[in-house]
């Protein structure tokens, strides 16, 4: 079978499209806050079911079982951010004042047990005052507890450089699935009648990470020799990404397009930071002050990389490959230079997304992101068998 291998190319544009472009797709946000943050909401959480769908009925029946373990990071993401997305929605169709927003956002920031709780204040409600209620704070306090910032499935480390898993955990992604339906499902009924739901769902113990149940539908994470690795984060990006470009293209399923780019998008960050900690030779307390400098902007965090990947890719002078990169890095820099684009319909500001109508090609965009993917991959490949042929030539001269 052949495959189209996607390389660096001089003069891409994100904004190209094709005269005879079959994928194309219109952004356009209403400027309902409410609204566009429920219907980002749905995207986030179809794009993870469809996640784990597949991990759950057709992985192991494809050969593909180290994806039960692989896309755990991302898929979890999708579906936390569903929860946020779907929590300011209802907020917004509560609040309607610009400032009151502003400060309830900057309040909670990303912690869905404080915005589950704000949330229920505003709407004079109690978490006892239903079964479904009181699941569902249980369940959000759990998640913040353990993911309060949104970081930790996204990095392989925190701010303190703390890991969420530290020893091998088999998680059952059943209990996963249920749970997360049970949580988005009492959310999206409040948010469509303004009232918890007396509905019955199956569901576990309101926990996020549950573990046990079948060996092809368990993920495996938290092995000791990978703590602190950027690898399993970025390929689980990376993979889940081409995942639903797939679902994107070959099942008109236009809907995950945000989804897809976010995690492409996230696979980019990653990946340049796993070269500044993993490979690079700058010092690594040096390294760590540069990713808790530059946070989100791949171009920042490229500049920071580019000289020493110039030094030792030995490239032609006419190879024009390092500066096409640049442009590569500077045009999603420009596009998204917050790392909120694709996962918000608006800036913690609240001006609007695609407040005026764009059109993309979403082959081209996603060919983009696979294209600068696979460089950084190279680029990691490149400078870790540098360092382990120093490492090797430092041992043999220490011998002798």
């Amino acid at each position: 079978m052949d495959y189209d291998f996607k390389w660096i190319r001089p003069n891409m544009s994100l904004y190209h499209i094709d005269k005879n472009c079959p994928f194309p797709i219109t952004l356009l946000n209403s400027g309902n806050l409410a609204d566009d943050f429920n219907k980002y909401a749905e995207d986030f959480f179809n794009a993870a079911e469809s996640v784990i769908h597949y991990l759950g009925e057709d992985a192991a029946e494809n050969g593909d079982i180290a994806k039960l373990d692989l896309w755990y990071f991302a898929m979890v993401y999708l579906y936390r951010q569903s929860m946020e997305l779907l929590l300011k929605a209802n907020i917004f169709k509560i609040v309607t004042a610009e400032n009151d927003r502003k400060l309830i956002i900057g309040d909670i920031r990303h912690d869905l047990k404080q915005g589950y709780d704000k949330l229920l204040e505003l709407k004079d409600l109690e978490y006892t005052d239903n079964d479904n209620a009181n699941w569902l704070w249980k369940y959000l306090a759990d998640i913040s507890r353990i993911d309060k910032e949104s970081d930790m499935f996204r990095y392989p480390f925190g701010s303190n450089l703390n890991v969420l898993f530290d020893k091998q955990t088999h998680i059952s992604l059943a209990a996963t699935h249920d749970n997360m339906n049970k949580a988005f499902n009492i959310l999206s009924e409040l948010y469509k009648t303004g009232n918890f739901t007396e509905q019955e769902y199956e569901a576990y113990s309101p926990q996020l990470i549950i573990e046990g149940g079948h060996y092809y539908q368990q993920s495996v994470v938290g092995y000791k020799y990978a703590q602190h690795s950027f690898y399993p984060y970025y390929s689980s990006y990376e993979e889940v990404g081409n995942f639903l470009k797939e679902k994107v293209v070959n099942d008109n399923k236009k809907e995950l397009f945000m989804p897809m780019c976010y995690m492409y998008r996230n696979a980019v960050e990653l990946g340049l930071k796993r070269i500044i900690i993993e490979d690079s030779h700058i010092e690594r307390t040096k390294a760590l002050k540069i990713l808790r400098r530059k946070k989100h902007s791949i171009r920042g965090l490229w500049n920071s990389i580019v000289d020493e990947v110039d030094k030792y890719s030995n490239a032609p002078d006419d190879d024009t490959t390092l500066n096409d990169t640049t442009q590569y890095i500077q045009a999603f820099h420009d596009f998204d230079q917050s790392s909120d684009l694709f996962r918000y319909p608006c800036n913690k500001n609240l001006q609007v997304y695609f407040s005026e109508e764009k059109v993309l090609d979403i082959e081209n965009v996603a060919s983009c992101f696979e294209e600068l993917c696979n460089f950084l991959d190279a680029v990691d490949s490149m400078l870790s068998e540098i360092k382990d042929y120093e490492a090797e030539m430092a041992s043999y001269y220490d011998y002798y």
